[in-house]
Protein backbone atom coordinates (compact mmCIF):
# COMPACT_ATOMS: atom_id res chain seq x y z
CA UNK A 1 0.00 0.00 0.00
CA UNK A 2 1.45 3.35 -1.08
CA UNK A 3 1.64 6.22 1.41
CA UNK A 4 -0.05 8.55 -1.12
CA UNK A 5 -2.36 7.18 -3.83
CA UNK A 6 -4.09 9.61 -6.19
CA UNK A 7 -6.66 8.63 -8.81
CA UNK A 8 -8.42 10.74 -11.47
CA UNK A 9 -7.66 13.96 -9.59
CA UNK A 10 -8.94 17.16 -11.18
CA UNK A 11 -9.06 20.74 -9.95
CA UNK A 12 -11.08 23.23 -12.02
CA UNK A 13 -11.37 26.93 -11.26
CA UNK A 14 -14.49 28.92 -12.28
CA UNK A 15 -16.28 25.66 -13.10
CA UNK A 16 -18.96 26.08 -15.77
CA UNK A 17 -18.05 29.71 -16.50
CA UNK A 18 -16.55 31.26 -19.62
CA UNK A 19 -13.18 31.64 -17.89
CA UNK A 20 -13.05 28.01 -16.65
CA UNK A 21 -9.49 26.79 -16.03
CA UNK A 22 -8.39 23.18 -15.51
CA UNK A 23 -5.47 23.40 -13.11
CA UNK A 24 -5.28 19.59 -12.77
CA UNK A 25 -6.71 17.12 -15.29
CA UNK A 26 -7.25 13.46 -14.28
CA UNK A 27 -3.93 13.04 -12.47
CA UNK A 28 -2.89 9.55 -11.28
CA UNK A 29 0.18 8.93 -9.14
CA UNK A 30 1.55 6.96 -6.19
CA UNK A 31 4.23 8.03 -3.71
CA UNK A 32 5.92 5.60 -1.35
CA UNK A 33 6.90 6.26 2.25
CA UNK A 34 10.38 7.79 2.56
CA UNK A 35 10.62 8.87 -1.08
CA UNK A 36 11.87 12.24 -2.26
CA UNK A 37 9.85 13.13 -5.35
CA UNK A 38 9.80 16.24 -7.51
CA UNK A 39 6.90 17.82 -9.39
CA UNK A 40 8.66 19.53 -12.30
CA UNK A 41 7.42 21.90 -14.98
CA UNK A 42 7.05 25.48 -16.14
CA UNK A 43 4.99 28.07 -14.28
CA UNK A 44 1.26 27.36 -14.56
CA UNK A 45 1.65 23.65 -15.30
CA UNK A 46 -0.24 22.63 -12.14
CA UNK A 47 2.63 21.43 -9.95
CA UNK A 48 1.88 23.75 -7.01
CA UNK A 49 -1.86 23.05 -7.29
CA UNK A 50 -1.10 19.32 -7.07
CA UNK A 51 1.05 19.88 -3.98
CA UNK A 52 -1.59 22.05 -2.28
CA UNK A 53 -4.32 19.52 -3.06
CA UNK A 54 -2.36 16.67 -1.46
CA UNK A 55 -1.66 18.92 1.55
CA UNK A 56 -5.38 19.62 2.00
CA UNK A 57 -5.06 23.34 1.22
CA UNK A 58 -6.89 22.99 -2.10
CA UNK A 59 -10.12 21.02 -2.58
CA UNK A 60 -10.36 18.71 -5.62
CA UNK A 61 -13.16 19.12 -8.13
CA UNK A 62 -13.19 15.35 -8.56
CA UNK A 63 -11.01 12.34 -7.87
CA UNK A 64 -9.53 10.51 -4.90
CA UNK A 65 -6.59 11.46 -2.67
CA UNK A 66 -5.60 8.64 -0.31
CA UNK A 67 -2.99 9.38 2.37
CA UNK A 68 -2.28 6.57 4.82
CA UNK A 69 -5.37 4.88 3.36
CA UNK A 70 -7.57 7.87 4.29
CA UNK A 71 -9.44 9.82 1.60
CA UNK A 72 -8.71 13.53 2.00
CA UNK A 73 -11.58 14.52 -0.27
CA UNK A 74 -14.01 13.05 2.26
CA UNK A 75 -12.52 14.76 5.30
CA UNK A 76 -14.46 17.41 7.21
CA UNK A 77 -12.74 20.78 7.83
CA UNK A 78 -11.82 19.83 11.41
CA UNK A 79 -10.22 16.57 10.24
CA UNK A 80 -8.25 18.40 7.56
CA UNK A 81 -6.89 20.82 10.17
CA UNK A 82 -5.63 17.93 12.31
CA UNK A 83 -4.11 16.37 9.19
CA UNK A 84 -2.24 19.60 8.41
CA UNK A 85 -1.15 20.03 12.04
CA UNK A 86 0.11 16.51 12.69
CA UNK A 87 0.83 14.69 9.42
CA UNK A 88 2.39 17.26 7.09
CA UNK A 89 4.90 20.12 7.19
CA UNK A 90 5.04 22.98 4.68
CA UNK A 91 8.08 24.90 3.38
CA UNK A 92 7.41 27.86 1.06
CA UNK A 93 9.51 30.03 -1.22
CA UNK A 94 8.54 33.19 0.69
CA UNK A 95 9.32 31.70 4.17
CA UNK A 96 6.09 33.15 5.73
CA UNK A 97 7.74 33.88 9.06
CA UNK A 98 5.91 36.34 11.31
CA UNK A 99 8.20 39.41 11.36
CA UNK A 100 7.30 40.56 14.88
CA UNK A 101 8.06 37.19 16.49
CA UNK A 102 11.51 35.90 17.39
CA UNK A 103 12.98 32.87 15.65
CA UNK A 104 12.14 30.53 18.52
CA UNK A 105 8.55 31.82 18.76
CA UNK A 106 8.06 31.35 15.01
CA UNK A 107 9.23 27.76 15.30
CA UNK A 108 7.01 26.90 18.28
CA UNK A 109 3.76 28.34 16.84
CA UNK A 110 2.48 25.01 15.44
CA UNK A 111 2.98 23.42 18.87
CA UNK A 112 0.94 26.17 20.54
CA UNK A 113 -1.92 25.27 18.19
CA UNK A 114 -2.02 21.62 19.31
CA UNK A 115 -1.60 22.32 23.02
CA UNK A 116 1.99 21.24 23.72
CA UNK A 117 3.21 22.72 26.99
CA UNK A 118 5.85 25.45 26.94
CA UNK A 119 8.73 23.37 28.30
CA UNK A 120 8.31 20.63 25.71
CA UNK A 121 7.90 22.94 22.74
CA UNK A 122 10.98 24.99 23.70
CA UNK A 123 12.97 21.78 24.06
CA UNK A 124 11.85 20.56 20.62
CA UNK A 125 12.59 23.94 19.03
CA UNK A 126 16.08 24.00 20.59
CA UNK A 127 16.88 20.57 19.13
CA UNK A 128 15.77 21.64 15.67
CA UNK A 129 17.61 24.98 15.80
CA UNK A 130 20.86 23.23 16.73
CA UNK A 131 20.36 20.61 14.02
CA UNK A 132 19.76 23.22 11.31
CA UNK A 133 22.36 25.72 12.47
CA UNK A 134 20.17 28.62 13.67
CA UNK A 135 20.41 28.19 17.44
CA UNK A 136 22.55 31.33 17.80
CA UNK A 137 19.79 33.32 16.07
CA UNK A 138 17.01 32.05 18.36
CA UNK A 139 16.18 35.45 19.89
CA UNK A 140 16.49 37.48 16.71
CA UNK A 141 13.67 38.66 14.46
CA UNK A 142 13.38 37.14 10.95
CA UNK A 143 14.40 40.47 9.36
CA UNK A 144 17.76 40.21 11.13
CA UNK A 145 18.58 36.94 9.33
CA UNK A 146 19.86 36.14 5.86
CA UNK A 147 17.55 34.46 3.36
CA UNK A 148 19.21 31.10 3.92
CA UNK A 149 18.84 31.41 7.68
CA UNK A 150 15.17 32.37 7.34
CA UNK A 151 14.52 29.26 5.25
CA UNK A 152 16.28 27.12 7.86
CA UNK A 153 13.94 28.58 10.47
CA UNK A 154 10.98 27.80 8.19
CA UNK A 155 12.21 24.21 7.92
CA UNK A 156 12.44 23.98 11.72
CA UNK A 157 8.85 25.23 11.98
CA UNK A 158 7.66 22.68 9.42
CA UNK A 159 9.25 19.86 11.46
CA UNK A 160 8.34 20.91 15.00
CA UNK A 161 5.19 18.73 15.10
CA UNK A 162 7.21 15.79 13.70
CA UNK A 163 5.20 15.26 10.48
CA UNK A 164 5.72 12.24 8.24
CA UNK A 165 5.34 14.18 4.98
CA UNK A 166 7.17 17.40 4.00
CA UNK A 167 5.90 19.63 1.18
CA UNK A 168 8.40 22.11 -0.27
CA UNK A 169 7.08 24.63 -2.82
CA UNK A 170 10.03 26.24 -4.67
CA UNK A 171 11.90 26.40 -1.33
CA UNK A 172 15.10 27.93 -2.76
CA UNK A 173 13.51 30.35 -5.24
CA UNK A 174 14.47 33.41 -3.17
CA UNK A 175 17.98 32.29 -2.23
CA UNK A 176 21.47 32.82 -3.67
CA UNK A 177 23.15 29.77 -5.17
CA UNK A 178 25.20 28.92 -2.05
CA UNK A 179 22.21 29.17 0.32
CA UNK A 180 20.04 27.27 -2.16
CA UNK A 181 22.55 24.43 -2.25
CA UNK A 182 22.62 24.25 1.55
CA UNK A 183 18.83 24.28 1.91
CA UNK A 184 18.37 21.61 -0.77
CA UNK A 185 20.93 19.46 1.02
CA UNK A 186 19.05 19.79 4.30
CA UNK A 187 15.75 18.90 2.61
CA UNK A 188 17.43 15.87 1.01
CA UNK A 189 18.68 14.76 4.43
CA UNK A 190 15.10 14.73 5.72
CA UNK A 191 14.40 11.92 3.29
CA UNK A 192 17.70 10.04 3.45
CA UNK A 193 18.54 10.24 7.15
CA UNK A 194 15.21 10.94 8.81
CA UNK A 195 13.01 8.81 6.52
CA UNK A 196 10.56 11.62 5.83
CA UNK A 197 8.51 11.57 2.65
CA UNK A 198 9.42 14.76 0.76
CA UNK A 199 7.49 16.30 -2.15
CA UNK A 200 9.43 19.12 -3.81
CA UNK A 201 8.07 21.52 -6.42
CA UNK A 202 10.60 23.14 -8.74
CA UNK A 203 11.04 24.53 -12.25
CA UNK A 204 14.85 24.26 -12.06
CA UNK A 205 16.25 21.22 -13.94
CA UNK A 206 19.46 21.39 -11.88
CA UNK A 207 17.55 20.00 -8.89
CA UNK A 208 16.17 16.88 -10.57
CA UNK A 209 19.00 14.46 -9.81
CA UNK A 210 18.47 14.63 -6.02
CA UNK A 211 15.02 12.97 -6.27
CA UNK A 212 14.11 9.31 -6.29
CA UNK A 213 11.43 10.08 -8.89
CA UNK A 214 10.43 13.08 -10.99
CA UNK A 215 6.91 13.72 -12.28
CA UNK A 216 7.02 15.97 -15.36
CA UNK A 217 3.92 18.16 -15.67
CA UNK A 218 2.30 20.21 -18.41
CA UNK A 219 -1.19 21.74 -18.70
CA UNK A 220 -2.36 20.13 -15.46
CA UNK A 221 -1.27 16.62 -16.46
CA UNK A 222 1.63 14.30 -15.65
CA UNK A 223 3.20 13.72 -19.05
CA UNK A 224 6.20 11.64 -17.99
CA UNK A 225 7.87 10.02 -14.97
CA UNK A 226 11.59 9.46 -14.45
CA UNK A 227 13.25 7.19 -11.88
CA UNK A 228 16.73 8.08 -10.66
CA UNK A 229 18.58 4.83 -9.96
CA UNK A 230 21.38 6.81 -8.32
CA UNK A 231 20.56 10.16 -6.73
CA UNK A 232 23.10 12.95 -6.30
CA UNK A 233 23.98 13.55 -2.65
CA UNK A 234 24.31 17.25 -1.84
CA UNK A 235 27.09 18.15 0.58
CA UNK A 236 25.59 20.56 3.11
CA UNK A 237 27.58 23.70 3.96
CA UNK A 238 29.21 25.03 7.10
CA UNK A 239 26.11 25.06 9.30
CA UNK A 240 25.30 21.39 8.86
CA UNK A 241 24.97 19.21 11.93
CA UNK A 242 27.40 16.83 10.21
CA UNK A 243 30.27 19.14 11.17
CA UNK A 244 29.30 19.49 14.83
CA UNK A 245 28.99 16.59 17.24
CA UNK A 246 27.17 18.88 19.68
CA UNK A 247 24.31 19.48 17.26
CA UNK A 248 23.09 15.91 16.92
CA UNK A 249 19.35 15.30 16.80
CA UNK A 250 17.43 12.09 17.00
CA UNK A 251 14.34 12.88 14.97
CA UNK A 252 11.53 10.49 15.76
CA UNK A 253 9.28 9.29 12.95
CA UNK A 254 6.39 8.77 15.32
CA UNK A 255 3.51 11.13 14.65
CA UNK A 256 2.54 13.36 17.57
CA UNK A 257 -0.69 11.99 18.95
CA UNK A 258 -3.82 14.05 19.26
CA UNK A 259 -4.08 13.24 22.98
CA UNK A 260 -1.84 16.01 24.31
CA UNK A 261 -2.01 17.51 27.76
CA UNK A 262 -4.61 20.21 28.03
CA UNK A 263 -3.17 23.73 28.22
CA UNK A 264 -5.02 26.85 29.16
CA UNK A 265 -4.52 28.67 25.85
CA UNK A 266 -6.05 31.79 27.30
CA UNK A 267 -2.84 32.26 29.33
CA UNK A 268 -0.92 32.31 26.05
CA UNK A 269 -3.19 35.10 24.88
CA UNK A 270 -2.84 37.00 28.19
CA UNK A 271 0.94 36.95 27.91
CA UNK A 272 1.20 38.40 24.40
CA UNK A 273 -2.00 40.27 23.61
CA UNK A 274 -0.55 43.66 24.60
CA UNK A 275 2.44 43.17 22.32
CA UNK A 276 0.99 42.40 18.91
CA UNK A 277 -1.70 43.76 16.64
CA UNK A 278 -4.64 41.72 15.38
CA UNK A 279 -2.74 39.65 12.82
CA UNK A 280 0.03 38.60 15.20
CA UNK A 281 -2.47 37.73 17.95
CA UNK A 282 -4.39 35.48 15.59
CA UNK A 283 -1.31 33.77 14.20
CA UNK A 284 0.04 33.07 17.72
CA UNK A 285 -3.20 31.60 19.07
CA UNK A 286 -4.76 29.97 16.05
CA UNK A 287 -1.87 28.70 13.97
CA UNK A 288 -3.02 25.64 12.12
CA UNK A 289 -6.27 27.09 10.81
CA UNK A 290 -6.64 27.79 7.10
CA UNK A 291 -5.76 31.19 5.65
CA UNK A 292 -9.42 31.89 4.97
CA UNK A 293 -10.30 31.31 8.62
CA UNK A 294 -7.42 33.47 9.87
CA UNK A 295 -8.42 36.24 7.47
CA UNK A 296 -12.02 36.12 8.69
CA UNK A 297 -10.97 36.43 12.33
CA UNK A 298 -8.57 39.25 11.51
CA UNK A 299 -11.35 41.12 9.71
CA UNK A 300 -13.71 40.70 12.68
CA UNK A 301 -11.07 42.17 15.00
CA UNK A 302 -10.36 45.05 12.61
CA UNK A 303 -14.08 45.74 12.34
CA UNK A 304 -14.38 45.81 16.13
CA UNK A 305 -11.34 48.05 16.52
CA UNK A 306 -12.55 50.48 13.86
CA UNK A 307 -15.67 51.54 15.78
CA UNK A 308 -15.84 53.24 19.15
CA UNK A 309 -17.96 50.52 20.75
CA UNK A 310 -15.34 47.79 20.02
CA UNK A 311 -18.09 45.19 19.66
CA UNK A 312 -16.76 41.62 19.42
CA UNK A 313 -20.17 39.94 19.00
CA UNK A 314 -19.46 38.86 15.42
CA UNK A 315 -16.09 37.39 16.38
CA UNK A 316 -17.65 35.61 19.37
CA UNK A 317 -20.30 34.08 17.14
CA UNK A 318 -17.70 32.94 14.60
CA UNK A 319 -15.48 31.36 17.28
CA UNK A 320 -18.40 29.43 18.81
CA UNK A 321 -20.40 28.45 15.71
CA UNK A 322 -20.26 24.83 14.55
CA UNK A 323 -17.97 23.82 11.66
CA UNK A 324 -20.97 22.74 9.60
CA UNK A 325 -22.31 26.29 9.83
CA UNK A 326 -19.04 27.90 8.71
CA UNK A 327 -17.71 28.58 12.21
CA UNK A 328 -14.63 27.44 14.18
CA UNK A 329 -16.31 25.56 17.02
CA UNK A 330 -13.67 26.60 19.59
CA UNK A 331 -13.90 25.68 23.23
CA UNK A 332 -16.46 28.17 24.63
CA UNK A 333 -14.51 28.84 27.84
CA UNK A 334 -11.33 29.72 25.96
CA UNK A 335 -13.11 31.83 23.37
CA UNK A 336 -14.84 33.82 26.14
CA UNK A 337 -11.48 34.49 27.81
CA UNK A 338 -9.99 35.63 24.50
CA UNK A 339 -12.89 38.01 23.89
CA UNK A 340 -12.79 39.34 27.45
CA UNK A 341 -9.07 40.04 27.22
CA UNK A 342 -9.54 41.76 23.86
CA UNK A 343 -12.22 44.00 25.36
CA UNK A 344 -10.11 44.80 28.43
CA UNK A 345 -7.07 45.60 26.31
CA UNK A 346 -9.09 47.83 23.99
CA UNK A 347 -10.35 49.86 26.96
CA UNK A 348 -6.82 50.19 28.34
CA UNK A 349 -5.56 51.37 24.95
CA UNK A 350 -8.36 53.94 24.69
CA UNK A 351 -7.69 55.31 28.18
CA UNK A 352 -3.94 55.67 27.69
CA UNK A 353 -4.48 57.22 24.25
CA UNK A 354 -6.82 59.81 25.80
CA UNK A 355 -4.25 60.65 28.45
CA UNK A 356 -1.62 61.18 25.78
CA UNK A 357 -3.97 63.24 23.58
CA UNK A 358 -4.57 65.67 26.46
CA UNK A 359 -0.84 66.40 26.61
CA UNK A 360 -0.18 66.63 22.85
CA UNK A 361 1.73 69.77 21.90
CA UNK A 362 1.36 71.37 18.47
CA UNK A 363 4.86 72.84 18.38
CA UNK A 364 6.67 69.49 18.83
CA UNK A 365 7.01 66.52 16.46
CA UNK A 366 5.09 63.35 17.25
CA UNK A 367 8.21 61.50 18.40
CA UNK A 368 9.19 64.40 20.66
CA UNK A 369 5.71 64.42 22.16
CA UNK A 370 5.85 60.69 22.81
CA UNK A 371 9.29 61.01 24.39
CA UNK A 372 8.22 63.87 26.69
CA UNK A 373 4.98 62.10 27.62
CA UNK A 374 6.73 58.84 28.54
CA UNK A 375 9.39 60.58 30.59
CA UNK A 376 6.76 62.63 32.46
CA UNK A 377 4.45 59.66 33.03
CA UNK A 378 7.19 57.50 34.52
CA UNK A 379 8.97 60.44 36.21
CA UNK A 380 12.26 59.69 34.48
CA UNK A 381 14.85 62.42 34.00
CA UNK A 382 17.46 61.96 31.27
CA UNK A 383 19.87 64.84 30.74
CA UNK A 384 22.29 63.81 28.00
CA UNK A 385 21.64 64.74 24.38
CA UNK A 386 22.72 61.26 23.26
CA UNK A 387 20.04 59.59 25.42
CA UNK A 388 17.32 61.97 24.23
CA UNK A 389 18.22 61.48 20.56
CA UNK A 390 18.43 57.71 21.03
CA UNK A 391 15.00 57.61 22.66
CA UNK A 392 13.38 59.61 19.86
CA UNK A 393 15.04 57.43 17.21
CA UNK A 394 13.80 54.27 18.95
CA UNK A 395 10.27 55.66 19.20
CA UNK A 396 10.25 56.67 15.52
CA UNK A 397 11.51 53.22 14.48
CA UNK A 398 8.64 51.61 16.40
CA UNK A 399 6.04 54.00 14.99
CA UNK A 400 7.22 53.26 11.44
CA UNK A 401 7.32 49.51 12.05
CA UNK A 402 11.10 49.18 11.71
CA UNK A 403 11.35 47.51 15.12
CA UNK A 404 8.84 45.80 17.41
CA UNK A 405 7.78 46.12 21.06
CA UNK A 406 10.57 43.88 22.37
CA UNK A 407 13.13 45.77 20.28
CA UNK A 408 12.03 49.01 21.94
CA UNK A 409 12.30 47.46 25.40
CA UNK A 410 15.80 46.14 24.69
CA UNK A 411 17.02 49.51 23.36
CA UNK A 412 15.46 51.48 26.22
CA UNK A 413 17.41 49.19 28.57
CA UNK A 414 20.65 49.28 26.54
CA UNK A 415 23.51 51.50 27.87
CA UNK A 416 23.81 54.99 26.32
CA UNK A 417 27.32 54.22 25.03
CA UNK A 418 25.82 51.36 23.00
CA UNK A 419 23.11 53.53 21.42
CA UNK A 420 20.43 52.96 24.06
CA UNK A 421 18.64 55.15 26.59
CA UNK A 422 20.18 53.61 29.73
CA UNK A 423 16.95 52.96 31.64
CA UNK A 424 16.70 50.24 34.27
CA UNK A 425 15.10 47.03 33.01
CA UNK A 426 11.80 47.38 34.88
CA UNK A 427 11.23 50.96 33.67
CA UNK A 428 12.20 50.01 30.12
CA UNK A 429 9.64 47.20 30.14
CA UNK A 430 6.81 49.36 31.52
CA UNK A 431 7.61 52.28 29.25
CA UNK A 432 7.78 50.14 26.09
CA UNK A 433 4.38 48.60 26.87
CA UNK A 434 2.91 52.03 27.50
CA UNK A 435 4.28 53.21 24.14
CA UNK A 436 2.77 50.16 22.45
CA UNK A 437 -0.67 50.99 23.78
CA UNK A 438 -0.46 54.55 22.47
CA UNK A 439 0.55 53.28 19.02
CA UNK A 440 -2.21 50.65 19.08
CA UNK A 441 -4.66 53.40 19.97
CA UNK A 442 -3.61 55.42 16.97
CA UNK A 443 -3.79 52.30 14.77
CA UNK A 444 -7.24 51.58 16.15
CA UNK A 445 -8.42 54.95 14.92
CA UNK A 446 -6.90 54.15 11.49
CA UNK A 447 -4.68 57.26 11.46
CA UNK A 448 -2.04 56.99 8.72
CA UNK A 449 1.54 56.46 9.86
CA UNK A 450 2.83 59.03 7.37
CA UNK A 451 1.42 61.80 9.55
CA UNK A 452 3.58 60.89 12.48
CA UNK A 453 6.96 61.16 10.85
CA UNK A 454 9.34 63.88 11.98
Amino acid sequence: MSLIDIKNLSVTYFLGKSNEVKALDNVDLKIESGELVIFFGASGCGKSTLLYTISGLEKPTKGEIMVNDIDLSQMANQELEKYRQNTIGMIFQAFYLIPSLSVINNITLPQVAIGINRKKRLQKAEELMKYFGVFEQRNKLPTELSGGQQQRVAICRSLVNDPNIIFADEPVGNLDSKSAQDVLGLIQELSIKNKKTVILVTHNPAHLDIANRIFFMKDGKIIDTKINKETRKIIVGQYSHLESQDNSLKMSTNKITEKTKEVDNSKEVDAIILEYKAKEIISEVLTGFSYDEITKIENYIKEALSNSSSNYKKLTSYLNTDYMQDGLNLNKKNSEKIIKRLETTTKEIEEISKQFAIKEEKHNSYTQQLRRYLLDTFEVNIRTTDAIEAMETIIEDRVMGITDHKGVQEKFDRPIKQGGVGLDRRTAKKMSKHLEMIILGRYQKSQPLQKIKK
